[in-house]
């Protein structure tokens, strides 16, 4: 859910003297690890939700990446941290930083989100009070108003009524949490100092599990936990001290000399989320976050042949290429062929169900490569070439993915 590709940036000095040559460039394996994300949540709501859900014993268990899928939105978020708060962190002395950050993100997120909003309008107005349960349950705006999504706060209404609203925009609580996080943090980088902004960033990670505990103890629905800004602060927060990391001479060449340390960690972690995929041991989301976390890193320090292969691979490529389309369109196609066709919910329990939900997939992935061709990417290259951060030394480019 983040803009692709732009030119080659200088980076800003948070070592004095300084700047990081890998960010000079873009680094493609990024484009593959939204990719991963893309396709777990496919996954959940495509395979597990329709189909695996319905297994019984031994047969989930074994299907681990499909139990395993519901992270994909935590990788996204660790991503957004890393990518948006490098934007940040590079422009934070520009003298035109707010406008040209807002400009720039208006452009990459509001067009099609005015799309899904329009096709959302039209299905609640359009299907009648005598619509059948699954259509109206797509297109409504009993449990999450629609003034709520303009002012992206569908998560918190959305948490107030255990719902993630109608079906054709459920997804979007996610873009909320991630735009409220874009609204905040430009004010945190730019007046905090390096330290102060470490200080932040950590306290931002402790703050939010200790929060879902809080709330847990108090008994509040796990809905909050799980949707809410504040209780999901660890995942965007560990990808923004990334961020900072990749921007420190001292971090950087530490990270550079112990790659067996993070790839140590990458396997302990990866573990522990195994245990808890087979045993439903509470690991947490702070435990899943330290694991994107620590796959990011191998991703953005030295990659070896393994990750470049992975992460550079066509497939995980093109869908990071098209993740935001295919994010905000895939449950509401979904939800639209089953109900054409079957008059029900999604559910895949036949060949016929199955050819629908692939159906689906097909035109969910179609519409959002031509709204990346022809629609996404010519707005947001207008956008950076209308809206370029100005320095004493001249315009500043956007980091590889911003």
């Amino acid at each position: 859910m983040i803009p692709l590709t732009s030119q080659p940036f200088v980076a800003r000095e948070s070592t004095p003297g300084w700047i990081n040559p890998k960010l000079a460039n873009r680094i493609p394996e990024l484009d593959g690890l939204r990719g991963l994300a893309i396709l777990l949540v496919l996954i959940l709501h495509y395979a597990f939700e329709t189909a695996v859900i319905h297994l019984k014993g031994d047969w989930q268990h074994a299907l681990l990446m499909f139990r395993l899928s519901w992270s994909g939105v935590d990788l996204f978020f660790v991503l957004s941290g890393f990518l948006i708060g490098g934007i940040l962190i590079d422009a934070k002395d520009t003298d035109n930083y707010y406008s040209t950050f807002y400009l720039r993100r208006f452009y990459r997120i509001a067009p099609l989100y005015i799309i899904l909003m329009l096709t959302f309008l039209i299905g609640e107005y359009g299907i009648g009070p005598n619509a059948a349960p699954p259509l109206k349950e797509m297109f409504n705006s009993d449990t999450v108003p629609f003034w709520a999504y303009p002012l992206f706060l569908q998560n918190v209404l959305g948490t107030l009524h255990r719902s993630f609203g109608a079906g054709w925009t459920g997804p979007t609580w996610s873009l909320a949490v991630e735009e409220q996080f874009y609204l905040l943090l430009p004010f945190a980088i730019r007046r905090l100092s390096d330290k102060g902004l470490i200080k932040f960033t950590v306290g931002t990670i402790l703050f939010a599990p200790a929060l879902r505990m809080i709330l847990t103890h108090l008994g509040v629905t796990n809905f909050a936990n799980y949707t809410l800004l504040p209780c999901r602060g660890d995942s965007l927060g560990l990808g923004l001290l990334v961020a900072m990391a990749c921007r420190n001479q001292h971090a950087w060449t530490w990270l550079s000399a112990h790659r067996k340390l993070i790839f140590a960690a990458f396997l302990i972690l990866g573990f522990g989320l195994l245990v808890w995929t087979v045993r439903d041991v509470e690991l947490g989301y702070t435990w899943t976050a330290a694991f994107y976390t620590s796959l990011l890193l191998l991703v953005v320090v030295k990659p070896g042949r393994i990750e470049r292969g992975v992460f550079r691979n066509v497939v995980f490529v093109k869908f990071g290429t098209i993740a935001y389309g295919v994010y905000l369109f895939h449950v509401g196609v979904l939800r639209l062929y089953h109900y054409a066709f079957f008059g029900a919910y999604p559910s895949v329990q036949n060949w016929s169900t199955l050819f629908a939900t692939i159906l689906a997939l097909f035109t969910v992935v179609t519409l959002a490569e031509l709204s990346w061709r022809f629609f996404e990417k010519p707005l947001i290259m207008w956008g950076r070439l209308r809206y370029q951060y100005r320095t004493v030394v001249g315009p500043v480019n956007d980091p590889r993915h911003g």
